[in-house]
């Protein structure tokens, strides 16, 4: 029995010291969102259509964090975020853009425990970005509302056609992929930073969407930093796409980006590239952008974007997208006002197709 009572005494007493080490402080809720709409213009060339509905650049969604600060520096957090099942941009076509809404478990955008050590780096768990996501959209012009790497969010369900010819099936998001990473189910972690670097790994399932047995895992490496008058980001990813079941194959996909700021005279300019190994198909994503404050009201950018990707969709095709585009400030209301012009091309061996356009006014306030 002694020997009982001195085991409960030890066990109390290691317990009462590390209760303050992880102790609770007062917890911080935060409640955030966006409403992003647009006016959009599509002509495929022989069609054209002009509807309003949800901008997929960056889509109207809600979300929720929790924080609290440990006892030992540590913190512990909690995400959730979700888009509103609106059918956007991205999936409106010639016959149905009618912006209907349809909520899913598709539209769940984050929900994941994060605990920031004190000095070992930030684990991760649940569903929430793998550690390429982002890495091909370092951008700091200013416009990525309505302009950024990822060209097919915009448009990217509406179909080329060839000349004075039928729908041909291959949609923009067929011809144009920035190979960017994802949000899934996933453990990550991420070293801390040191002299602006940061790296990063994951290993995930997409759960999400059913049937998909594949397995994904991610390394990235990010830099941030500013030069006096020059600030600097830059991403590179690699993602192993594992096949699980019969007919499945294996991938590896690579792609990273670098945009550079110079603060006092407002010039810009970002860079992206990715290449996938199986369809053996690449790209390149060059921008050019201005930022001013012309006006008391809020800062105004403007960008011009060049995409040129090859072997997408078909071997030996060729896609194209060149944008001008403008993004005004209100900061009073938190709100951007935004237009920009896009242009697709897309090439196929022995096939000519009609450009497809695409104008587009709108606004995200965020809260």
């Amino acid at each position: 029995m002694k020997r009982v009572h001195k085991l409960q005494i030890t066990t109390a007493a290691v317990l009462a010291l590390s209760v303050p080490t992880f102790s609770l402080a007062d917890p911080t809720f935060d409640f955030y969102g966006q409403l992003n709409f647009g006016l959009f213009s599509v002509d495929d060339g022989t069609e054209s259509e002009t509807f309003i509905t949800d901008n997929d650049n960056s889509n109207t969604r809600v979300g929720a964090t929790y924080s609290n600060d440990l006892g030992n520096g540590g913190t512990v957090k909690g995400h959730f975020e979700t888009a509103l099942g609106i059918d956007g941009s991205a999936a409106s076509t010639m016959d149905n853009n009618d912006s209907d809404i349809d909520l899913n478990r598709t539209e769940l955008r984050k929900l994941e425990l994060i605990y920031e050590t004190p000095g070992y780096g930030t684990f991760y768990g649940g569903q929430g970005s793998m550690s390429a996501d982002g890495v091909a959209e370092a951008d700091l012009s200013g416009t990525t509302v309505v302009a950024y790497s990822s060209v097919s969010d915009l448009a990217g369900s509406f179909q080329f056609r060839p000349e004075d010819g039928p729908l041909s099936g291959t949609s923009i998001s067929n011809a144009f992929k920035s190979y960017d990473g994802a949000r899934r189910a996933r453990v990550r972690y991420d070293t801390p930073s040191y002299n602006g670097f940061t790296g990063s790994i994951s290993w995930g399932k997409e759960l999400l969407v059913v049937p998909d047995k594949r397995e994904f895992t991610d390394i990235a490496v990010k830099y941030a930093n500013d030069y006096g008058a020059y600030k600097v980001d830059g991403r590179l990813g690699y993602q192993w796409i594992n096949g699980t079941e019969d007919g499945e194959t294996d991938e590896g996909v690579a792609s990273g980006s670098v945009a550079v700021l110079h603060t006092p005279t407002g010039l810009n300019f970002a860079f992206a590239s990715g290449a996938a190994d199986e369809a053996d198909s690449s790209y390149y994503y060059a921008k050019v952008g201005y930022i001013q404050d012309w006006f008391s009201l809020g800062s105004t950018a403007l960008s011009f974007d060049i995409f040129e990707g090859s072997d997408f969709d078909a071997d030996g095709s060729d896609s194209e997208s060149l944008a001008i585009s403008a993004v005004q400030r209100v900061d009073a209301y938190n709100l951007e006002v935004y237009a920009s012009y896009r242009t697709y091309e897309f090439d196929a061996t022995g096939t000519d197709y009609e450009d497809i356009d695409l104008f587009v006014v709108g606004a995200r306030w965020k809260f």
